[in-house]
């Protein structure tokens, strides 16, 4: 038998140094493949807001009420845009679950399960009441492997619930924050108002 539940991550930042505390790993409940994903989204996050200036920053991220050993990369992309969120102070509409691992570029990769955790989060919806704006955000590539009973394919023809195919963190941002996610220019400043560029601008405050 295979099934999801859904999981609630945090991100908390503060003055230092660009470390990222996985409090999971530090506490022996997260796997060295877990491990690899947090290490990935920190050179993700060097490689885009530290090319000229430090990352005057540092990062904790947890699964909260978790008791269990976690392990896998299928998190990455909720960890990233946690900590995008906490930096840069732009809410994660909380309607939306979000799977998927990623590269060092920002490209989304494609992870198991994908079946039981989307049944997963509609059943935890359902419980709730369906408010017509919950879904869940998945990598592209899973789109193959989707056999969804036939309550959640009717609920989604029904615009009940969503389902979005993504191929990069950056259209992940977009749909968790409701705002473009930037392009970078000739002289390295991202587009103004975007997500990108009130990242750079906390990181210079």
């Amino acid at each position: 038998v295979e099934f999801g539940l859904p999981s609630r991550l945090t991100a908390s930042v503060y003055q230092g140094g660009g470390d990222i505390l996985d409090i999971e790993r530090n506490v022996e409940l997260g796997g060295s493949l877990h491990a690899k994903g947090i290490l990935i989204m920190s050179s993700f996050l060097r490689s885009h807001f530290g090319r000229s200036q430090p990352l005057h920053f540092s990062a904790a991220l947890a699964f909260e009420q978790s008791y269990g050993e976690i392990d896998g990369d299928s998190a990455t992309l909720a960890e990233l845009s946690a900590l995008i969120s906490a930096i840069s102070h732009i809410p994660i509409d909380q309607s939306w679950s979000i799977t998927g691992s990623m590269n060092q570029l920002g490209q989304v990769q494609p992870i198991g399960g994908i079946n039981a955790k989307i049944e997963g989060f509609y059943d935890a919806c359902k419980l709730q009441g369906l408010s017509g704006k919950q879904g869940v955000i998945f990598p592209v590539q899973n789109m193959q492997h989707l056999m969804l009973r036939q309550d959640v394919i009717e609920a989604v023809e029904q615009g009940k619930f969503h389902l979005h195919a993504i191929d990069t963190i950056e259209q992940a941002l977009e749909l968790l924050m409701d705002r473009p996610a930037g392009q970078i220019d000739a002289k390295g400043k991202y587009t103004k108002g975007s997500i990108y560029a009130e990242v750079m601008r906390q990181l210079k405050s």
